[in-house]
């Protein structure tokens, strides 16, 4: 049976922001919070009442939610929430750990002075503006940026799946919606320093300072579905 969806979803008809980026925000908090389980399907009209909006911004939110692999539509108007692995995540941040690293150190020493403003410039335009899915873009641009020139087509090619991937974990826990000034100021920082690190053009530094990054983010995002898998038990 679909069940209805938790009372531990809150309306968003009366916050600020665009309808589609609060839905999406919303449903990620309450999947998050193990408030909508992995695997509990749950209702389209019921969410659609208890977020307090029209059936369009849910339905909208909902194909991307889809695309980004956080759930999975049925015909019937009704939604599942995608399992999540521990393993799978960590897995996914083994093989990043192992290339990214080199190849920004590789990148490091021949970067020019208009490179690493660019980087510097995509961490503005990445948390100048952090009030939905806008953040995600430059934000990808940002680390596709910091292993050029160094990135053969191949490398691009397996990273790109990885990024893929890694971003719907990181999208449950790194969400700009919440509290938006101090999300943007604490990860505006993590990412000036790899910025500092480029304009080093230290190979070492660079190639510690991308794996301290991305284990910082594993440990995070551990800690985050250790939270769903508390919740869920409660429940």
């Amino acid at each position: 049976m679909t069940a209805e969806v938790s009372r531990g979803v809150r309306s968003v008809a009366s916050r600020k922001a665009s309808a589609v980026d609060l839905v999406l925000h919303e449903i990620r908090r309450s999947i998050l919070s193990g408030e909508l389980p992995p695997g509990e399907p749950f209702t389209v009209p019921a969410l659609t009442e208890q977020l307090g909006v029209s059936h369009v911004p849910v339905r909208e939110a909902l194909r991307q939610l889809e695309a980004q692999g956080l759930i999975t539509l049925s015909p019937s108007r009704s939604a599942t929430v995608t399992p999540l692995d521990a393993d799978d995540l960590r897995a996914i941040y083994r093989l990043r750990t192992t290339v990214e690293p080199e190849l920004a150190a590789l990148s490091a020493p021949g970067r020019t002075d208009a490179e690493i403003d660019e980087l510097d410039d995509l961490v503005r335009r990445t948390f100048g503006d952090v009030l939905g899915e806008a953040f995600w873009a430059p934000h990808r641009a940002f680390h596709a940026a910091l292993i050029e020139p160094a990135a053969s087509v191949w490398d691009r090619r397996m990273l790109t799946p990885l990024w893929d991937a890694s971003e719907r974990y990181t999208r449950l826990v790194f969400d700009p919606v919440e509290e938006p000034e101090s999300f943007a100021s604490h990860r505006a920082h993590a990412h000036d320093e790899l910025v500092d690190a480029a304009r080093s053009r230290d190979p070492e530094r660079v190639r510690a300072a991308v794996r301290e990054h991305l284990e910082n983010n594993l440990s995070t995002m551990l800690e985050g579905l250790s939270t769903v898998e508390r919740s869920r038990r409660r429940a």
